[in-house]
């Protein structure tokens, strides 16, 4: 008897040394060690996941295009920034330093990995007004959640209703493969979101020659909105926008028929040129001067996203670029010349570039195309 047991010992001593030795289940066994991010309710695939690093967690910055606050990269300076409509944050790459528009420097820096830029999310979060939790998730894997205060479930709730679908992506991202139609985050989509899009460009005002030169290096032609006394004080200026193949148009206020006489004449005689193009100076002289260019037989031209802004031009980029995405086939894009335009607009040219957005100057044709 005492033999049997020792023998009966020895065998079950070895089963349990063989099934140690077997391998765990893949979900269960490395799910515990990959972390989600979420955006509200929405959780993203593991294709995008956090990076920690002496205690801080980086996010690929694109995640935070879910919230509207968009991205660029300018591969020159090594820069990447996010930006709103009323906030800009840049980040320097090669050198560590962060900074917004106003010239504040933060000790925060941005790293690259994989040709991805990764964000801290809690400096991140501070600067847009979000907030962020790490949940542990257990055997399921945890969860980088980042909130805008519209988010409907308790982070505990949250894990719980994500379950089934954090084991899914789990397993989809062993085996290497996406879902077909799964939602993979913010990553940008095969198709450009400006293909198919005509931006009709405008500016209001005499343009600096920064500005021109600009504009003949990225090889994109605009239409310069002018008043008789613009023209008369810089004439050069004027037939310097002709002979580089800009287009020239009017701009009128009070007096739409008396400006339009004046300047026309005055275009003529500086550049050899017409034109039957006429805008407003500002938002309260649209209707008066879309109702004389339609009794005059001129083309009134509109502003779709405007970035005259009363006159003080484009302090951020994001004043443009934020609104181009809500339109598909054209768009009348009208700034103020200025410093401030001066030193944005590579940037909006660049994000309308990289976006394959169609550039091209607002003309006769296309303000009377808009009124159809």
């Amino acid at each position: 008897m005492a033999l049997i047991k020792r023998r009966l010992s020895f065998f079950l001593a070895l089963c349990l040394i063989v099934f140690c030795l077997l391998p765990a289940p893949a979900a269960l066994a490395s799910a515990a060690d990959v972390c989600f991010i979420a955006l509200n309710e929405r959780l993203l695939e593991l294709n995008t996941t956090i990076y920690a690093s002496g205690g801080t967690i980086y996010v690929p910055y694109g995640v935070f295009e879910g919230f509207r606050i968009y991205t660029s990269y300018h591969s020159s300076s090594s820069t990447a920034s996010l930006y709103t409509a009323d906030r800009q944050v840049y980040f320097e790459l090669t050198t560590g330093n962060t900074y917004d528009a106003a010239g504040n420097y933060y000790s925060a820096s941005a790293i690259s990995l994989g040709g991805t830029v990764f964000v801290p999310v809690d400096f991140v979060c501070t600067q847009f007004g979000l907030s962020w939790s790490y949940i542990d998730g257990g055997e399921l894997g945890d969860v980088c959640r980042i909130k805008d205060g519209n988010e409907r479930l308790s982070d505990k709730l949250f894990i719980e209703a994500a379950g089934t679908l954090m084991r899914d992506y789990y397993e989809r991202y062993v085996r290497g493969s996406s879902p077909s139609g799964g939602d993979d985050g913010p990553s940008k989509p095969d198709t450009p979101p400006g293909e198919g899009c005509v931006v009709y460009l405008s500016f209001q005002g005499l343009p600096s020659g920064e500005l021109l030169e600009l504009l003949a290096g990225e090889e994109a032609y605009a239409c310069f909105f002018l008043t008789a006394e613009e023209m008369l004080a810089a004439p050069d200026a004027v037939r310097r926008i002709a002979g580089e193949g800009h287009s020239l148009g009017i701009l009128c206020s009070y007096d739409p028929a008396a400006q339009y006489e004046e300047a026309s004449l005055l275009l003529a005689e500086i550049a050899h040129r017409a034109t039957r193009l006429i805008a407003a100076s500002a938002p309260e002289y649209n209707e008066l001067c879309s109702l004389e260019a339609e009794r005059l037989g001129l083309a009134f031209s509109g502003v779709d996203i405007d970035g005259v802004q009363a006159g003080s031009g484009i302090s951020y980029p994001s004043l443009i670029t934020a609104y181009l995405e809500f339109y598909v086939s054209r768009v009348d894009v009208r700034i103020q010349c200025s410093e401030e335009t001066d030193r944005t607009m590579p940037s909006i040219l660049a994000f309308m570039k990289a976006g394959s957005y169609t550039i091209s100057p607002s003309s006769e044709l296309s303000a009377l195309e808009a009124t159809k």
